[in-house]
């Protein structure tokens, strides 16, 4: 009998081929094609190999080949049920199930919502309803709507909309066009569970008009409703560090599941009863309340991931049974089993590798003081998100560690139990109470976000990234090794590394992918201009990020073509962020900051490269896109021409003053190749090599037009679309003109086209 305990106590070993499954599920998503047969004949052979031998290795790479196989397949499937890669966006009438909370904001309202098609098979969609109608969770609706595949924008760094969807499992994007019609509802279980939550959101609505900031944050953190909280708000998360916690996520679950589990035990103390093995009602606490906390989030794909951790962790977890690190081991493994796709999530990563960094770093240290214990694990989930972050985000919130220390407690610890606490008691004192709370955080966090600091390191080559990562490794080690100052030298060059500049005579042209919109920027040896910014969007995701990412700290001029959204919808972020020192505009007085006319007969020379205005004065009745800025950069006899949004009444208007002078190997497209610019005579006198158009892959407006298309073919100009394409970049020199994609790694899970293009 005694021998019996003794087995059933004795440490259960993990799979040791576990790991390599994990890895190869991860890395697949990496690969460039999915080649089945290949990796099934690799699989094959070692499987071969490792019955003959009986080798230790043969039989992990097996494991790795088919973590790779199984991710692949499941991936197959996911893209097999998303809208097809169409060039043109369609009209569809389908029904619609709202399945979350509306997000509305001053243009538009945004919702997902499962749709039927018309084969009967079911996608998952994001709406868009510039109409900003009402849109219950729940409600059934017959409504038309372009639909479009969800392809987003490819730059050097920024965030990947593939990946989001994917991870996620939406289908498509698709805008609402006219009226709707309501179907009678069929009461499904979503529906009543997203009723459920709008209704428990309401709760603090009294207490909105003041404490408009608590009770946005309470939404965010009770029910999921992240669009209650303003877009400022965010601003202040980023540089805080916060973006994790002002929302249900995996930490406030896990550690709301903990708290319960704690008073739990607690509560059994009261009992006077004897309570045998009082773990496992400790465990049940904990399994009820992160099921309960995750319906909140309407089962959000990253709670469904932590909720699923909590339960594997319950159901494995006993002292002397598994280590802390193989309990990891077993929970990732059982999320990837679960939905590979949540690879492709940021939450994951961040998750995963700071709660393995954590146990890493808490191994050997359990008789240190609790404070030592605090400050090591700071340490190693600070150290091992930095180089996470940087490559992820392409910025360092330099106060995220102390701040994170003090608002992780605060927030799963005191804020979450407290909005809780007032959505369950019906009186109207907790309520208030969590708003004001709620409130005065949200007041704190405004007065240190004034003073916290950014970092943003440039984009490194590949190979210094893998000198981090493993640096990153020997610095988390329980003992030291006199590789350390080595470890943080290697840190400090990927902190400060800066991409090489263009010599004198020289300019960089980069034309980045900013979807619908434009956004140009030429850096010279010694200066840095910036035309255009696209919408506000693009430039907080893709523009930013990707300035930075090209070591681009400040501008010397920034110029605004015209006052259009998707030319200059970021001008105002870009200017606070990057204070350029001149700003130039096509209708200058639009703006609330002072900016200067972009008139003809403005030039200046830059490191031997030459810009000059052309413009040409209109009346006053012009419309905005016959202002646009027309910038003319010159460079070892080199040009590249930037109209804007110029009209073919502008373009003729050019070539009338200007004539030959127009003469440029690059042509930005007016108007993102719309019919209402490139007009031919215009064309023919530019005479460019390359004619880019700077729009959105299948946008609703099809640009670049066909018939400029046809014009462009037929003068012989090589056309480059950013919405095909990505991101263009080439410089200006003695050399001929050679163009490269700012990103030429594709995984085989993205649909973007990603033509490469021809350099004569």
């Amino acid at each position: 009998m005694d021998i019996g305990l003794l087995r059933r106590k004795r440490p259960v070993k993990l799979a040791p081929w576990l790991p390599w499954w994990v890895a190869g599920v991860c890395l697949s998503f990496t690969l460039p094609q999915n080649n089945y047969q290949n990796w099934l004949i690799g699989i094959l052979l070692t499987a071969l190999l490792t019955m003959i031998t009986k080798w230790k290795w043969c039989r992990n790479c097996c494991w790795f080949g088919i973590g790779v196989i199984f991710a692949m397949w499941r991936t197959q499937l996911v893209i097999q049920q998303q809208w097809p890669l169409n060039t043109k966006a369609e009209i569809q009438e389908v029904n619609l199930v709202v399945t979350d909370i509306a997000q509305t904001d001053r243009s538009r309202s945004r919702f997902q919502a499962q749709v039927q098609l018309r084969d009967g098979s079911i996608q998952n969609w994001l709406f868009t309803d510039y109409a900003k109608q009402t849109w219950l969770a729940g409600s059934e609706w017959r409504v038309k709507a372009r639909v479009r595949a969800i392809i987003g924008e490819n730059n050097t760094v920024g965030f990947n909309r593939e990946a989001w969807a994917l991870a996620n499992h939406i289908g498509a994007v698709a805008t609402i066009k006219g009226n709707r019609l309501p179907i009678k509802s069929a009461n499904r279980w979503k529906g009543t569970l997203s009723r459920w939550r709008a209704k428990l959101g309401e709760r603090w609505q009294k207490q909105h008009k003041n404490y408009p900031q608590g009770v946005a944050l309470l939404k965010a953190l009770a029910v999921g409703e992240q669009s209650a909280l303003p877009a400022q708000a965010w601003q202040i998360f980023r540089p805080l560090g916060l973006n994790h916690l002002v929302s249900i996520s995996g930490l406030h679950v896990g550690m709301l599941a903990m708290l319960a589990a704690w008073l739990c035990g607690k509560l059994l103390h009261f009992i006077p009863l004897p309570v045998q093995q009082p773990w496992i009602y400790k465990r049940i606490a904990a399994v009820i309340t992160a099921i309960i906390y995750s319906a909140l989030a309407g089962f959000a794909v990253p709670t469904q991931r932590s909720m699923l951790m909590i339960i594997i962790l319950a159901l494995t977890w006993r002292r002397g049974h598994l280590t802390a690190m193989q309990s990891w081991w077993l929970t990732i493994a059982t999320v990837l089993l679960v939905d590979p796709l949540a690879v492709l999530s940021i939450g994951f990563w961040l998750s995963f590798l700071l709660v393995a960094a954590l146990i890493w770093a808490g191994e050997g240290v359990g008789q240190l003081p609790k404070w030592q214990q605090l400050l090591q694990s700071q340490w190693a989930a600070g150290l091992a998100s930095l180089v996470l972050v940087a490559n992820i985000f392409g910025s360092v919130p330099l106060m995220s560690a102390p701040v994170n220390a003090v608002a992780i407690p605060w927030f799963t610890l005191v804020l979450v139990p407290l909005a809780l606490i007032s959505l369950i008691v019906p009186w109207s004192f907790f309520s208030t109470l969590a708003a004001w709370v709620a409130e005065n955080t949200m007041q704190v966090l405004y007065t240190i976000a004034n003073y916290a600091p950014e970092y943003y390191p440039a984009h490194a080559p590949i190979g210094l990234w893998l000198l981090a990562i493993i640096s990153i490794i020997i610095l988390l080690l329980p003992r030291g090794f006199f590789l350390r100052p080595l470890c943080l030298l290697i840190l400090g060059l990927l902190l400060t590394y800066r991409p090489p500049k263009p010599s004198v005579n020289e300019a960089t042209i980069r034309i980045w992918d900013v979807g619908q919109g434009l956004a140009v920027s030429v850096s010279t040896a010694k200066h840095e201009l910036l035309f255009d910014t696209g919408t506000l969007y693009a430039a907080q995701s893709a523009l930013f990020p990707n300035l930075q990412a090209a070591g681009i700290r400040s501008l010397d001029s920034l110029v605004l073509s015209h006052h259009d959204a998707d030319h200059d919808g970021g001008a105002m972020m870009i200017k606070n962020q990057l204070q350029p020192r001149q700003i130039y505009a096509g209708q200058a007085n639009s703006y609330s900051f002072q900016a200067q006319h972009c008139e003809s007969g403005t030039s200046w020379q830059w490191d031997g490269v030459w810009f000059e205005f052309l413009n040409l004065p209109v009346d006053a009745e012009a419309k905005k896109n016959d202002r646009s800025c027309v910038l003319r950069v010159v460079s070892a006899g080199k040009a590249i021409l930037i109209t804007g949004d110029l009209g073919k009444r502008g373009e003729q208007a050019l070539v009338a003053k200007y004539g030959d002078k127009l003469y440029s190997q690059i042509l930005i497209l007016g108007h993102h190749g719309s019919r209402t610019s490139s007009d031919p005579a215009f064309i023919q006198t530019v005479q460019p090599d390359f004619a880019i158009a700077s729009a959105g892959f299948a946008n609703q407006y099809n640009h670049p037009h066909k018939q400029i298309q046809e014009l462009i073919k037929q003068e012989n100009i090589e056309l480059f679309q950013t919405g095909r394409m990505g991101g263009l970049q080439t410089t200006l020199s003695a050399k001929s003109i050679r163009w490269q994609l700012l990103s030429t790694k594709q995984a085989y899970w993205q649909r973007k086209p990603m033509e490469k293009p021809e350099n004569r």
